[in-house]
């Protein structure tokens, strides 16, 4: 069988995702801080759709790559590795589109990252252990960083049902609740955090991506 060498490209998508959740979570989060709903929900709806529609792409290449496992023999932990957690990310992101677009509880879909996001921490630790890859260490922290952003998606997910969309759609809140949090600083703490972790999920990708392009670049299969 061929060696299909697509991991650039599964990189480059990762950056992207990580560039469009931060701009959707800021964008969403300061026009919610300027009191402006009707915007702030404006932003979260364009959002959404773009990681959607990144969501299906991701959702189809790992799909295929689940299914033909294209990286050879010698190297086949390598197919469980990157199109496992890719697979799971699809879903994450698609099914955060489709919810928004419906007005519906996105928690449900930060539980799910919260599980996936746990998952992907375990894969990038166990491939650390074993030196599954050429660079064990970079490799460790990028899972470790997307992982780390999938475990804040449900408190940012919360926030999202409760205080940017619950206020007028109230069928969106996990509860019912005020406009406005109780604990605003324990609130702005978890949203600066997932915003942090995701400019973290985001150099990390860049970073192990220039070293892969360098290297795959200069020897395609």
């Amino acid at each position: 069988m061929t060696f299909i060498d697509d991991l650039t490209l599964i990189l480059d998508l990762l950056i992207l995702v990580a560039v469009l959740v931060f701009y959707t979570a800021f964008c969403t989060w300061w026009e919610y801080r300027r009191k402006d709903a009707d915007r702030a929900v404006s932003h979260l709806h364009a959002g959404a759709a773009i990681l959607a529609l990144l969501g299906v792409g991701i959702g189809l290449l790992a799909l295929w790559g689940e299914l033909t496992w294209p990286i050879p023999p010698s190297f086949g932990a390598y197919d469980s590795f990157f199109f496992d957690p890719l697979f799971l990310l699809s879903i994450i992101l698609a099914g955060f589109g489709y919810l928004v677009y419906r007005g519906l509880p996105t928690h449900f879909i930060g539980i799910l990252a919260l599980v996936s996001g746990s998952g992907i921490i375990y894969y990038g630790a166990r491939a650390y252990q074993i030196g599954l890859t050429t660079e064990p260490l970079e490799t460790f922290l990028m899972y470790l960083a997307f992982g780390g952003v999938g475990i804040l998606a449900f408190p940012a997910t919360l926030f999202l049902d409760w205080f940017v969309v619950g206020p007028t759609n109230p069928r969106a809140a996990p509860l019912p609740s005020g406009p406005v949090p109780d604990h605003p600083w324990l609130w702005r703490g978890l949203v600066g955090l997932f915003l942090l972790v995701v400019v973290i999920a985001g150099i990390a990708a860049v970073v192990y991506g220039f070293t892969v392009a360098w290297s795959h670049l200069a020897s395609p299969p």
